[in-house]
């Protein structure tokens, strides 16, 4: 069996586009007059995929996640190139894709296992695991054109995780479940992956990116333009994004600021920069309650970040802030002055500020990341970052491994006890 799950080899996919209806049928009597514009959704698309990877997918609408993911589940063709895909596809992709809306939910599932190549009997033999995960009671049995968006992704994804997939593709489909089925459907995801099934995931919550990936791929202008660990991929789309908002008309008189610094020891990303200007972030320190500089500290230590900020420009409505993160980019604590009594007044140029967050380190213990970052309210309520320096610092946390999760938070523990006393336990004879 081959070690790659999907080869995806200089794939481009063209669209027509009629300005009107009628010229598609124009077209057909007339051929040799083209009346259609071509509009390219993938342009040359090379990608590798692992066998047992977990890729997340990243990109803004339109830039050609869903075009690509078509193409590999196969209901799409490409224009050009080839995909070759080894294993057995179950895709999740746009709602309503696969599903008759006359049949009822029961129906549905044996209509879809059919299409993912499964027999009548191994259906059936998986028919009660779906019914049980997508957790419709009685509507399993009632046409699913009466189904609620939430009940129809429900029944979808469980028909997609219980058959077995070799290759699980889900595209943004559990943004519109509610939270405890979207936690069901990430544990089966997780447990997906430890059993070695390769996953592609589209999704516009970086976060879960960086929970559920181990690779991320960015695709801008149907392009794909980074291919990286999901950490440096989600700052690299924030930084793309930014920029791009730094190109608008209001800031023209600005330069838009981008600097990386490779990581020293090659565990985590190194500090990168981001901002519009007209503000900045002169240093940050970690500090404890002594003022020392740290890069250690206990669990449960009071520790202070400090930044100090220069003003180019009269900011109206300035904030500042922090945050920490872990290794793998996943805020944990972080605060900032907006919306506090220590909102910053409107500042002149010229100015320069120093500012301390004051907070008790209660981490569990491991290696995190410091961020601070200088922002201005605009009027529209939009928060722009003027300088953010991110993964500036790094901070170990020492301390009790009793806690659970991210965060070591003190717990009261307290029990009462009534014992029972009980007769004397019989003793049983035995014999030989």
């Amino acid at each position: 069996m081959s070690e790659i799950a999907i080869n995806v080899n200089r794939v481009s996919k063209c669209f027509k586009q009629y300005a009107h209806p009628v010229d598609r049928l124009k077209e057909i009597v007339f051929p040799r007059r083209g009346r259609a514009k071509d509009f390219w959704a993938l342009n040359d698309i090379n990608l590798e995929i692992p066998r047992g990877q977990t890729l997340g997918i990243i990109g803004q609408n339109g830039s050609g996640k869903s075009t690509l993911l078509q193409i590999i589940a196969g209901t799409l063709t490409p224009t050009n190139g080839s995909v070759q895909v080894n294993g057995r596809i179950s895709a999740l992709l746009e709602l309503g894709s696969g599903f008759n809306p006359e049949f009822t939910g029961r129906q549905n599932v044996f209509f879809n296992g059919r299409l993912l190549g499964l027999s009548q009997s191994e259906i059936a033999a998986r028919f009660e695991d779906i019914v049980k995960f997508a957790d419709i009671g009685d509507f399993i049995d009632q046409p699913v054109k009466t189904y609620s968006s939430g009940m129809f992704v429900r029944l979808a994804f469980a028909v997609a995780v219980n058959v077995e997939p070799e290759i699980l593709i889900v595209d943004e489909a559990l943004a519109v479940g509610d939270i405890l089925f979207q936690r069901k459907c990430f544990s089966k995801i997780e447990e997906l992956a430890s059993q070695g099934t390769t996953i592609l995931f589209v999704s516009h919550d970086l976060n879960s990116i960086l929970n559920l990936c181990d690779r991320a791929i960015i695709i801008d202008r149907h392009k794909i333009i980074c291919d990286d660990k999901p950490h440096p991929a989600v700052l690299a789309y924030s930084t793309l994004m930014a920029q791009r908002e730094a190109a608008s008309e209001e800031f023209q008189n600005r330069k838009f600021r981008h600097e990386a610094k490779p990581s020293a020891s090659g565990e985590s990303v190194g500090e990168s920069r981001i901002g519009v200007g007209g503000a900045e972030l002169l240093d940050v320190e970690l500090v404890d309650e002594q003022g020392r500089s740290v890069q250690t500290a206990k669990c449960g230590e009071r520790l202070i970040v400090r930044s100090t900020i220069r003003f180019y420009e009269d900011i109206a409505s300035p904030i500042s802030g922090f945050k920490i993160k872990t290794l793998n980019g996943i805020a944990v604590v972080g605060h900032s002055t907006y919306g506090t009594p220590q909102s910053l007044p409107a500042v002149p140029a010229g100015t320069v500020m120093t500012l301390e967050f004051g907070w008790n380190c209660y981490l569990a213990p491991g290696n995190y990341t410091v961020t601070a970052g200088v922002s201005e309210t605009r009027a529209d309520q939009k928060i722009v970052a003027l300088d953010r320096r991110r993964d500036i610092l790094p901070l170990t946390v020492i301390g009790s491994q009793s806690s659970y999760g991210l965060l070591a938070l003190p717990v009261d523990i307290d029990y009462t006890c009534d014992w029972i006393r009980t007769s004397e336990p019989k003793v049983l004879q035995t014999t030989k």
